[in-house]
């Protein structure tokens, strides 16, 4: 039949064919393709291929100190959200208010804030900050222990005063000028600075404590560094026993160990690299880390398993890694570029947070991708002597009767298992429906430091010291001062809000400072933030005057707003980009729209069975988690969909029968995906060592989803939906079923036989 005679999806299935005949015509020594002659390139000049990575692993290395010492916390804002467009009004016309508002905390256990040594603590502690370039303002808070107000205070914030109860504290605020980097940089000196003077003037007996982004930005950034190395020595040891286990030899457990170290010690050192351009910070190398060495393990194991498959068809070792590269390494390529297209959705979210996760696992994904295609090649065929004798022939053929009796088994009973399956999926994924999101402030992890002792001595006396609200009045430069007296009865109204004090720049631009009843972490900030935006401003807001909340409790609710906003706009967005993907790749609509089933079924599993084991003792999810889990949950198990249903469809294609295509399918690749996602979930499930309650939830998360993907998913719905399903798998609108094509020698001999959907 002539090509144009068939149906586009016809036509389209009858090209992938020709490439198949390609990779065919190519093992045996015919015409290659780029990939072909990229892998026998690289097997041929592995000293070179060797040499080069050896340059790259080696720049690595060496930049590795210099990445970890200039990690750099991410900003606590939204670009272009309320409260930085207020945090930016209020810096330009009141500069001693910074572009940070830190607070220093002078406790002592044995004196009163009114004592003479207590008081030379204050004054001493606020002139060492004073004299600091890096600070823009220096301003005493109400003294509770000043009954007879000896101690000066200004104006500003007398109206503070019935706020502060604890007799042995008092509260210096602090306004930081400079960008993210410089204010980070300087929060450990500055702390040095005024502890020294402090302990100078008292004799040692009152304490300092400086508490602000910046600060507890450096802390995170070394427990995260700390962290980091706990959880590779975790994940390492036990991925090599994984791979021992699975394999059963040390050579072949140890060559997908070379190629995911040697691509996530490259990336790192791309990082090291962009220092300048790109901040890093040590959440971002942990993600990077697990992400490239589950996925380097797992991309380098299916093309290492089909170059095994060729070797024992009787193929040399160029011949066979040609085969392996094009065929499998193909399909890795296609699910790398899925990986990376849901990475890309994270761009949505407006908080750097996720622009700095979705390009660092983009690079590692990248990365991985051409050590795939380079480093491997060279590694397999130099080791192919150890590699070829050492595999145990019994042990896989047990294993693969049990495969296929299973498989069989499944065939004849689809119907219950698919049910049993999609009902127990639905329970575990009920509890999402609860999920409160939230920020949290680690204080595990804080736990020992003199920042949770500064914090914990704040928030027993003023709860939103460190998280207060600053609202922005701006009214037309032609225009007098707003009065913001009706403004400031209505938020005193509001049960959340403590006490109000009130500054302004003589001109046009007034700030409400704003005291909450409640930690800047606590899920009731944002619900406040909400009320005043969208309740009290617009009801008693003067008018003409532009009002914006800001302040650190304005930041933080602003980011819990926009990643539970952004949520159903990524998933949106990575169901599309995938369902496009997927198309293209398996010429088909049915098995994308499955697909995608089958991802949000483990996902929403996933996220309720994470619900059950963190939010049971009142934290809540971080708000990165579900986004960040979310995009790798379903790359991730799009690509498991990959190897096993174009392994299927190779075999509906040669036979044009759907059942014995999905016993030889789940047969050929059970193993390997179950395997892979092992050593994936490994990776991931070592997050649960860090002291970190966020990346113990993505890890929890992620681990989970995968190990739900790679056993319920892949070796029991998929297989029984596609036998119930038949020959509608491969159904596509216009142009009917998939088309049975025998492929011959002869490039130009490929018969193709139309059976169009009834």
């Amino acid at each position: 039949m002539p090509l144009s005679r068939l149906s586009a999806p016809d036509r389209m299935l009858v090209l992938g064919a020709f490439v198949d005949v390609g990779v065919w015509r190519m093992s045996q020594g015919g015409r290659r393709g780029v990939l072909a002659r990229v892998a026998v390139t690289m097997a041929r000049q592995r000293r070179w291929v060797f040499a080069g990575w050896g340059v790259a692993v080696g720049m690595g290395l060496i930049g590795l100190p210099c990445l970890l010492g200039s990690l750099l916390a991410p900003p606590t804002e939204v670009a272009g959200s309320e409260s930085q467009r207020a945090s930016r009004i209020l810096a330009d016309a009141l500069p001693t208010l910074g572009d940070e508002s830190v607070i220093a905390v002078l406790h002592s256990e044995g004196l009163r804030a009114s004592d003479p040594p207590f008081r030379r603590a204050i004054t001493a502690g606020m002139r060492s900050l004073a004299h600091e370039a890096d600070v823009s303002g220096v301003l005493l808070l109400p003294v509770a222990g000043d009954p007879t107000r000896e101690i000066a205070l200004p104006e500003t914030f007398e109206a503070w005063r019935a706020s502060f109860h604890d007799e042995h504290t008092a509260y210096v605020y602090v306004g930081l000028a400079g960008d993210d980097r410089r204010r980070q940089q300087r929060a450990p000196v500055l702390q040095d600075l005024v502890t020294d003077a402090v302990h100078g003037a008292s004799n040692g007996e009152v304490q300092a404590y400086l508490l602000g982004v910046s600060g507890f930005g450096q802390i995170i950034q070394g427990v995260e560094i700390t962290d980091l190395m706990h959880i590779e020595l975790v994940a390492l040891p036990l991925a090599i026993v994984v791979l021992w286990w699975g394999l059963r030899r040390p050579v072949a457990a140890l060559v997908p160990i070379v190629v995911a170290g040697a691509s996530v010690v490259t990336t790192l050192g791309v990082f090291a690299l962009l220092t300048g351009v790109f901040t890093v910070d040590g959440m971002l190398l942990v993600g990077v880390s697990a992400l490239g060495l589950g996925i380097g393990i797992d991309y380098a194991l299916f093309v290492q398993n089909r170059y095994r498959e060729e070797l024992a068809a009787g193929g040399q070792p160029t011949q066979a890694i040609a085969t392996a590269i094009t065929t499998t390494g193909r399909t890795v390529l296609y699910s790398a570029l899925i990986l990376s297209s849901a990475c890309m959705a994270l761009f949505l979210v407006r908080w750097h947070v996720f622009l700095q996760m979705a390009i660092g696992m983009i690079a590692v994904v990248v990365v991985v991708s051409v050590a795939v295609l380079t480093l491997l090649p060279a590694v397999l065929v130099t080791v192919t002597p150890v590699l070829d004798r050492q595999w145990p022939r019994r042990a896989e053929t047990g294993a693969g009767e049990r495969l296929s009796r299973w498989a069989e088994h499944l065939m004849r009973h689809p119907w219950p298992y698919a049910s049993a399956v999609i009902a127990v999926l639905i329970c575990a994924a009920i509890p999402a429906g609860t999920m409160r999101t939230g920020i949290d402030l680690e204080r595990g992890a804080l736990d020992g430091t003199a920042y949770l002792t500064g914090l914990q001595l704040s928030e027993r006396d003023v709860p939103s010291a460190t998280g207060a609200l600053a609202l922005a009045l701006r009214q037309p430069a032609t225009a007098p001062l707003p009065d913001p007296q009706g403004l400031v009865a209505a938020l005193r109204a509001d049960p959340g809000v403590d006490a109000i004090a009130t500054i302004d720049d003589g001109d046009s631009v007034t700030a409400l400072l704003v005291l909450t009843k409640y930690p800047i972490d606590s899920p009731e900030l944002p619900d406040l933030v909400g009320r005043i935006r969208t309740r009290i401003i617009p009801a008693a807001a003067p008018p003409g005057v532009s009002v914006l909340v800001g302040g650190p409790g304005g930041h933080i609710a602003d980011i819990v707003a926009e990643t539970s906003a952004k949520l159903p706009w990524v998933i949106g967005c990575v169901l599309m980009l995938l369902f496009v993907l997927l198309i293209a790749v398996l010429r088909s609509l049915v098995l994308p729209l499955k697909a995608i089933a089958m991802a949000l079924l483990s996902a929403g599993a996933a996220y309720g069975l994470t619900v059950l084991v963190f939010q049971r003792d009142g934290h809540p999810i971080w708000a990165q988690v579900p986004l960040v889990a979310f995009a790798l949950l379903f790359g991730l198990s799009t690509d498991y969909e990959l190897f096993l249903v174009r392994r299927i469809q190779e075999e509906y294609l040669r036979t044009g029968d759907n059942r014995r295509s999905v016993v030889v399918g789940l047969q050929s690749t059970a193993r390997p995906i179950s395997l892979a996602a092992i050593i994936l979930a490994v990776g991931y499930g070592s997050l649960l060592v860090s002291s970190l309650n966020g990346l113990r939830q993505l890890g929890f998360a992620v681990a989970v989803g995968l190990l739900i993907d790679a056993t319920l998913i892949r070796l029991v719905l998929v297989p029984a939906l596609m036998q119930i399903l038949g020959r509608w798998n491969w159904w596509f609108p216009g142009g009917g079923n998939i088309p049975k094509v025998c492929i011959t020698t002869d490039i130009h001999k490929v018969c193709t036989t139309v059976k169009s959907a009834q």
